[in-house]
Formats: C-alpha cells, structure tokens, sequence
C-alpha cells in the first residue's frame, strides 16, 4: 500500500466497478464489430479485466513502483481540482477530461476503468490504421490480430503508466487518432480530419506536441505547393507558437539550460549535459540523444547500472524485440511507422533528460510500431517453418 494514491480510493467506486466493467466491456465489443478490427469479444473482455486487476492489484502491492505524478492526478480526478500552478498541459487536460470524472462520478476506481476503456479504444484505432498497410500490401486484415492484442498486455510501459492516475491514456488516444490519419492520408489520399483531431488531443494532453503536430501536418500534405508552403511556414512561425503555448524560448540555449537546470534536480536518473549555442552544437549531439531516449535505461550518456532500475530495463528489453521485429517485417510495410517513430523520437530526444521519464514518454511511439511488430513475428515464425520444411 505504497501508492500516494491509495487514500484517495472510494468504497463507492469499488461498488459500482463490476457494473461499470459491465457497460464499458459491451461498448468496447460493440465498437470492435462496427470498426471490423477483428478483435473477439473474448480477447476484448479477457483484456480488459486484466487491466483492471492489475490496476488493483498493483494499487495494493509494493512491485509496481509509485509515480511522483500520481498524486497530483488522483487529486484531479477525485477533488476535481484545477492545478494553478502546474503547467499548461496538466491544466488542459483537467478540462478536457472533465466529462470522464462527471461520469466516474469522480471517484478513482471508475475513471481508471474508463482509461482502460480509452485505452483499448486507441488500441482499436492504431489496428484499423494498420488494416490500411495490410490491405494495401494484399495481406488479411486480420493477420495478427491477436498477437498485437497479446503484445500489447505484455508490454511493460502500458502496463506501468495505462492503470494509473496519470495522462498517458489520453495521449496514446491522441496519437492513435492522429496516425490512422496520417496513414489514411498517404495511401488513400484522405484522413485530414483524424490528423486535426488527433492533433488537437495531442495538444491538450501535451501543448509542447504542437512541433509534432505541426511537422506532420506539413509533411503529410498531399500537394507538393501546400507541402512546401507548411514546410516554409513551420520554420517561420513554429518557434512563435511553441513559445507561445509552452511559455518556453524555442533557442538552442534554452534547451540546454533547461536539460542542465534538471540534470542537477533529478540527479543520478538525469543524463545528457549539453552546451548549444547554435542549431548545429544541438544536431551534433542529437545521436547518442537518440540512442539513450529509444533505448534507455541502457548506458549511452549515464554510467548508471540499468540492472538497478528493474521496471524500465524489462522494458527496454521488450521495445529492442519489437525494433528487430519491425525491420524483419520489411521497408515495405513498415516505412511509414518508421518515419513517424524516428520522426517524433528525435525530436523527443532533444528535450528529454530523465531515464525513466524517456520510458514513459516513448511509450506511444512505442504503441505505433506493435501492428508491425506482430507482423514482423509472424513472417519471421512462417520463414523459420518453411526453412524446416525445406531441409
């Protein structure tokens, strides 16, 4: 009972739980059939129960370990406070998600069901947009399936940050929403309306996602004078937005003083002290950056033991299986996944610091290549068995 959340937790929630599961189970297993994402009410339900056993079980015992921020966001949820002096981001999302603590009634256990239930929505999503990739590609669109289903209960990130007090589910909504957009813009000509609502749920989950958003709105386009004339404008006015939004200078010694100020905060988890005083200096040190944010805990700018930190070496070990098993899957089918990973990784990569905070933060671009990845196991066991069949 370690969690700063437990004294937060409501007899009224654990009552209503089981009805609530109930509902949203149904919902879940409605919407699967009218999307034709091929997930089986089964898969569904077994899914979800699992989540929120380990929502109570973890609330309950020591092995998952306490969030500073989960304070902070129980207190969002259960007193319905508006933090004043949090950043912006924190104070979009208490608005945005005011209908999901009406309708939890603001009690802790019900809003952790309807993560759970957003959570599966934005796995749901992420597999239509792969649907787009294998249908294109001549493949069944229910191929792997439920791999990535199995993929995704397993994997550590969803597992530590999704059945917790904290705003990751709605970021991975956002980012779903914006991908299958994006993925219905290049190979079906369409999309422009899931990448603007993506995006706007990207922006108030996390309002410094704006250089993202931005970026891929540019690139996505599909005629080459629009294209260009975004491109041209992203660098004109993206530093006047995001200073805007984020109240941040948009320099290269702004980054790094804000990567330094942390480095001496957060100590022996922080990494990367950096001197840029020019765009040059910070694209000189943007590999190993690159490196420690998509493969941290492991020792690239730190000379901490990742064996120390348990949680998040188990998951960098996951997320290594599923890079491999995304480049077995081929350029072919894997391109564009790829290009927004690396795409959003590096840019990332610039103002991250923190080791178990780059976990946490790569975990949705993580989510966007699982689809491939089940992909990539499947060839991979269908080459080993016809290699056998050979011999």
């Amino acid at each position: 009972m370690n969690k700063s959340y437990f004294p937060m937790l409501d007899p009224l929630g654990f009552l209503l739980l089981l009805l609530y599961m109930v509902i949203l189970i149904g919902a879940l297993i409605y919407i699967s059939r009218r999307l034709k994402v091929g997930f089986s009410a089964k898969a569904i339900s077994m899914f979800f129960i699992y989540y929120t056993l380990f929502f109570i079980v973890s609330t309950l015992l020591p092995f998952v370990p306490d969030l500073p921020d989960t304070e902070l966001f129980a207190l969002i949820i259960t007193e319905n406070y508006f933090p004043p002096h949090q950043s912006l981001g924190v104070r979009l999302f208490y608005g945005i998600t005011y209908p999901l603590r009406f309708l939890s009634f603001f009690t802790l256990e019900l809003f952790i069901l309807l993560q759970i239930f957003i959570f599966m929505l934005s796995l749901m999503i992420l597999w239509k947009s792969w649907q787009i990739v294998l249908k294109y590609n001549h493949q069944d669109i229910a191929l792997g399936a439920n791999l990535f289903l199995f993929l995704s209960a397993i994997y550590p990130s969803f597992l530590l940050y999704i059945p917790i007090p904290l705003r990751e589910f709605f970021i991975l909504f956002g980012f779903s929403v914006m991908i299958y957009g994006l993925v219905e813009r290049y190979y079906l000509g369409s999309g422009l309306f899931y990448i603007f609502l993506g995006s706007l749920l990207l922006i108030f989950g996390r309002p410094q996602l704006i250089v993202i958003v931005i970026i891929f709105l540019a690139l996505f386009q599909k005629n080459r004078w629009i294209k260009y004339g975004l491109v041209a404008g992203s660098i004109l006015f993206l530093p006047i937005i995001f200073s805007k939004l984020t109240s941040y200078q948009f320099t290269p010694e702004f980054f790094a003083y804000l990567r330094n100020v942390s480095n001496e905060r957060y100590g022996e988890l922080a990494y990367g002290m950096v001197e840029w005083s020019s765009y040059w200096e910070l694209i000189r040190d943007l590999p190993l950056l690159f490196l420690q944010f998509i493969l941290s805990p492991f020792p690239f700018l730190h000379d901490k033991n990742p064996l120390s930190l348990l949680a998040i070496f188990i998951d960098a070990l996951f997320v290594i299986a599923i890079y491999l098993s995304v480049l077995y899957a081929g350029l072919k089918v894997s391109k564009i996944y790829l290009f927004i990973f690396l795409t959003s990784s590096i840019l990332f990569a610039i103002w991250e610091f923190h080791l178990g905070a780059a976990v946490r933060h790569r975990m949705p671009l993580i989510a966007i290549l699982l689809p491939v990845a089940s992909y990539g196991m499947i060839k991979l066991y269908q080459d080993i068995q016809n290699y056998k069949a050979k011999k």
